[in-house]
């Protein structure tokens, strides 16, 4: 019955609408499922529907614009293990210091699964554009996408599922912490106070270490 559980698509679609008792699932069979490959989707993803919305929008692209792509899909790919990593360890200590008892193999799995969302906004996107239910915006002067009805559009449909993403964020870093919502997002406050303190020491470091100099 536990391998059936573990090897069903459900949490996929359960993730949504029941977040807290599919992640509970998930991290008492296996919390290593499907986690590096949705930390790494949920960046691979976005890296191609922007390049896509760009070369379908009639932006110039260089002779070796396949192999550019290869190497950001590459990096993009190694920057979503990496962030799982970081933000996994830091969520899991802030929860910790508040009252929490996950662990970092959990909470990587809640973080992981709470990127589901992004994948399907992006894959939505790809997919839209590659059949042609999503014109791409027009490129400006500067290079840019101009404002219009299809960015609008898309804008919104990435907005709505990027809160929803959020939502689920919340809920499954509280479940693995066997506290509440609101905690939980306290716990990811203190890590964004703690990531903002390290970047403020970093630019008064180089700022006087430039002064420094001069």
């Amino acid at each position: 019955m536990a391998n059936g559980t573990a090897d069903s698509i459900a949490p996929y679609f359960t993730i949504w609408t029941e977040p807290r008792a599919t992640i509970r699932r998930i991290i008492e069979i296996n919390p290593r499922r499907s986690v590096i490959i949705l930390a790494m989707l949920a960046p691979v993803l976005t890296t191609l529907e922007r390049q896509w919305m760009a070369v379908m929008s009639g932006s110039k692209t260089p002779p070796w614009w396949p192999f550019q792509v290869a190497i950001e899909v590459v990096g993009a790919s190694i920057f979503g293990i990496i962030a799982l990593y970081v933000n996994g360890g830091l969520v899991t200590w802030a929860g910790r210091a508040i009252g929490g008892v996950g662990r970092a193999i959990e909470m990587r799995a809640a973080i992981a699964w709470s990127e589901i969302p992004t994948i399907t906004a992006a894959s939505a996107s790809i997919i839209a554009l590659l059949v042609g239910l999503l014109t791409p915006p027009e490129v400006g002067i500067n290079g840019l996408p101009k404002m219009g009805e299809p960015l609008i559009k898309l804008g919104g449909v990435h907005f709505v599922l990027g809160v929803w993403g959020f939502v689920l964020s919340v809920k499954c870093i509280g479940e693995v912490h066997r506290f509440s919502a609101w905690r939980a997002l306290l716990a990811i406050l203190i890590v964004a106070a703690f990531a903002l303190a390290i970047l403020s020491l970093v630019i008064l470091a180089a700022y006087v270490s430039q002064g420094g100099s001069a």
